[in-house]
């Protein structure tokens, strides 16, 4: 009960931390003028993202501390990686579809879903050996730098009305998200040690229980944000933050973590995780690039796809 209340209390400081820092960056982008999509596809999807980054990082260096803890840690790390990604594909990005709208222009199709895709395809084909190396971390990291370059050059900053900060206002802002990430990453080491324990105790393996509990809860900030954006009718920052994020997960917090220590991939990521994220990914593109939106009806069967996820993975993978 003890390392149930650490976890629960862990993941929801590390949400209430991440609410902070995203908060505190969209004022920066506001001051230095950057556009609603560009916000919400790099800005807001790293803020949103940041339980899977700070995880990932400490999730290394725990590796690099106790290699004996190799296999768990990976598990863990990547299940909640994943599992943060195809809940929100599966889950969020369908209520966000249901009750609003989820719109991509067309032109922007292949820039923002496109993306997505590859960066789930690449962390397969780089997983098939059963590691993530260090290498392959690298160019997973250096991927999504040059992808949040090629976003800044293509985006549409016409009509953008900059909110200016003083220079004291934009160094307060900088010295609160850097006191949160600091926080963030103690909070996230103890939440690590107490899941490798409740694995330890609980008939599930490591990976789900990163893609159920750890995954879902990280995820939640994506969920608010998205629907704050919605009923603020902010329909480019709602989508991109639900589509950046999904890139900014394998690219920068997997391939940031994997340069560190390297990973252990567990046969079900390979078998049922990727494969279903990426076939999921498929369906979103589908119906964007059909008619612009996914309909209410889209929505219902993206959710009833997530559900079957979970019951079939359970059954036909119990362990890593």
């Amino acid at each position: 009960m003890i390392e149930m209340f650490i976890v629960v209390a862990g993941v929801l400081l590390i949400l209430a931390l991440a609410d902070l820092i995203v908060k505190s960056t969209v004022k920066l982008a506001e001051h230095f003028g950057f556009s609603g999509t560009f916000v919400g596809l790099t800005i807001l999807s790293i803020g949103t993202s940041i339980p899977e980054i700070v995880s990932a990082v400490v999730g290394s260096l725990n590796i690099l501390e106790k290699p004996e803890m190799m296999k768990t840690m990976s598990a863990l790390v990547l299940g909640q990686n994943v599992g943060s990604d195809i809940f929100q594909q599966s889950f969020i990005l369908a209520i966000v579809g249901i009750l609003g709208t989820v719109i991509v222009v067309k032109k922007d199709l292949n820039k923002e879903m496109g993306a997505l895709i590859i960066g789930a395809v690449l962390m397969l084909l780089f997983s098939m050996n059963g590691t993530l190396s260090k290498i392959e971390g690298g160019i997973l990291f250096s991927a999504y730098i040059a992808y949040l370059v090629f976003l800044y050059k293509t985006q549409d900053n016409e009509n953008v009305k900059r909110k200016l900060l003083t220079g004291k206002e934009v160094t307060i802002l900088c010295f609160i998200i850097l006191i949160m990430f600091i926080i963030m990453g103690l909070t996230a080491d103890k939440v690590l040690e107490s899941s490798t324990v409740l694995v330890g105790l609980l008939p599930i393996s490591a990976s789900f229980f990163g893609v159920l509990l750890l995954g879902v809860a990280s995820a939640l900030p994506e969920l608010t944000t998205a629907l704050i954006a919605l009923l603020k009718k902010r329909t480019g920052i709602s989508t991109g933050v639900l589509i950046g994020s999904n890139i900014t997960n394998p690219l920068l917090g997997l391939g940031l973590g994997a340069a560190i220590s390297s990973y252990t991939i567990p046969g079900v990521l390979v078998k049922f995780d990727l494969p279903f994220k990426i076939g999921t990914a498929i369906l979103i593109y589908i119906f964007l690039a059909k008619h612009k939106d996914i309909s209410k009806k889209e929505g219902a069967l993206l959710i009833g796809l997530f559900c079957i996820y979970l019951i079939t993975r359970q059954l036909l993978f119990p362990l890593d």
